[in-house]
């Protein structure tokens, strides 16, 4: 089968030296490779898809690459597999009759990103002070993929660990983990006690008056995908260090996050 890759960053290049074992791969806005030429039957877009809603992700290209670029390699038979979704690239696809699939939308991809990003999240926590893991008290704000791993892995070097949630079912999944488990709504009442912070949730649930409650010297991760402020001011503010860490996997692991990206679209492919 013929796959053109199209955009991305380290992980999506990974991606398509993983499937050119099986398949014809050719890749445009990756790199410096030979421009492609022909109609294909897969077309792979990055995870992340895109910063704008109009133009494919594609960091190592020197012009911007809009959307309909796929108009250009698909045909009516073409899938178009993406690492996210949105209304021009949906348009797109629907008007030119290629078969659209968000491959991030599979769980087994999914995990294996929150796997990785609990991965390097442990290890940027680690190195963030002159102390340790080891003997420490971690806070977790969200019970979902990422919370629960890193959870695990923290656990494993010896943090205690916390998960605040706003949901019953959700901090009783935590107790039964074997973490502690609070309303996010008790999270400035015992926020001294905790010397690594990890938000997991798209919202900023530390106010500022959260961070005037917490430990001076303590270490907060951002690892949703939130602005990096006004949370990096408010922390700095108070004597925390603040360590702005979304999209781990394509940072510190992108060659294991874009094998489990190459196993997912051939999953897809094969059905």
């Amino acid at each position: 089968m013929r796959i053109l890759f199209i955009g991305g960053d380290k992980r999506m290049n990974y991606a398509a030296d993983s499937l050119s074992v099986r398949h014809t791969v050719e890749r445009t806005g990756l790199g410096d490779f030979p421009k492609p030429s022909g109609r294909f039957k897969a077309i792979v877009l990055p995870l992340p898809l895109t910063k704008n809603g109009f133009d494919v992700s594609a960091p190592f290209s020197e012009k911007p690459i809009p959307f309909d670029v796929i108009t250009e390699f698909a045909d009516k038979s073409t899938v178009v597999l993406a690492g996210g979704e949105c209304s021009e690239l949906t348009r797109l696809c629907s008007e030119n009759g290629c078969v659209f699939v968000n491959y991030f939308a599979e769980e087994t991809l999914t995990l294996k990103n929150a796997a990785l990003t609990a991965e390097a999240a442990c290890a940027l926590l680690s190195q963030s002070t002159d102390g340790a893991l080891l003997g420490s008290r971690t806070l977790i704000t969200g019970c979902g993929r990422i919370s629960r791993l890193l959870a695990r892995r923290l656990t494993a070097n010896g943090s205690s660990v916390t998960i605040a949630a706003r949901r019953a079912e959700q901090r009783a999944f935590a107790e039964l983990d074997g973490f502690g488990a609070i309303h996010t709504e008790q999270i400035g009442a015992i926020a001294e006690r905790f010397d690594f912070i990890a938000n997991t949730v798209p919202y900023a649930l530390f106010t500022a008056a959260d961070f005037e409650k917490t430990k001076r010297g303590a270490v907060f991760i951002e690892l949703a995908s939130l602005p990096e402020q006004p949370s990096k001011l408010l922390a700095e503010n108070e004597g925390i260090k603040y360590i702005y860490a979304p999209g781990l996997p394509g940072k510190y692991s992108p060659k294991a996050a874009g094998e489990a990206i190459a196993d997912t679209i051939a999953d897809i492919l094969s059905r």
